[in-house]
C-alpha cells in the first residue's frame, strides 16, 4: 500500500473518531454523572438541608420520588410548608445520575401549590408538574418532544457532510 493510501485511512479513522466523540458528548450530555441512584434520595436530602429547608438528613418530611423516562424526581414538604424538588437526569452509557433542576423554598417558584417546569433528560423533553398541600404528588406529561433523534440526526448529518467534502475534494485532485 502506498504512503498517501495509508495516510488517507489514518485521517478517514481519525474524522470517524472525532465524530464519534463528539457524539459522545452530544448524546451524553456535557457535565459529569456523579450519583448512582441509590444515592439519589440523600444527595436530594443533603441539598435541602444546604438550602434550610430540612435541619437533619433523616428529619420526617412528606416525601414523593417517581420515575420517568431518562429520570427521576423528587419533591418534599416539610411541616412548616418548606418544599422542595429536584430532577436527576440518568447517563445515556453509564448507570449514573446528575441533577437537572433543583427548586427549593417557599417563595418564587414554590410560592403556589402546584408547579411545573420542563425537564430534558437528553433523550426525551417533557412537563413535570408538582403538587404540595396536603398530600405531594408528581405528575408527568403525557407530551413527551423527542430530543435523542434530533441528536441522532445532527451526528449522521455532520458525518455525511465530512465524507462527502473529503470526496467532493479528492475527486478534485
Amino acid at each position: 500500500m502506498e504512503k498517501s493510501a495509508k495516510w488517507i485511512i489514518f485521517k478517514g479513522v481519525a474524522v470517524m473518531v472525532i465524530v464519534a466523540l463528539a457524539g459522545f458528548l452530544l448524546f451524553n450530555g456535557f457535565g459529569r454523572h456523579p450519583y448512582t441512584a441509590d444515592e439519589l434520595e440523600s444527595v436530594f436530602r443533603a441539598k435541602a438541608m444546604e438550602q434550610n429547608i430540612i435541619s437533619a438528613p433523616d428529619e420526617q418530611v412528606a416525601m414523593v420520588s417517581k420515575e420517568y423516562g431518562n429520570s427521576i424526581t423528587f419533591a418534599m414538604q416539610t411541616e412548616d410548608g418548606e418544599r422542595a424538588c429536584a430532577t436527576y437526569g440518568r447517563s445515556m452509557f453509564f448507570d449514573k445520575y446528575k441533577e437537572l433542576d433543583f427548586y427549593a423554598g417557599v417563595n418564587g417558584v414554590l410560592a403556589l401549590d402546584e408547579m411545573t417546569y420542563m425537564v430534558s433528560d437528553g433523550a426525551i423533553a417533557y412537563d413535570t408538574t408538582v403538587r404540595f398541600g396536603d398530600d405531594v404528588e408528581i405528575i408527568f406529561s403525557d407530551e413527551v418532544r423527542p430530543i435523542m433523534y434530533i441528536k441522532f440526526m445532527a451526528v449522521c448529518l455532520a458525518a455525511m457532510g465530512i465524507f462527502g467534502c473529503r470526496i467532493f475534494m479528492a475527486g478534485r485532485k
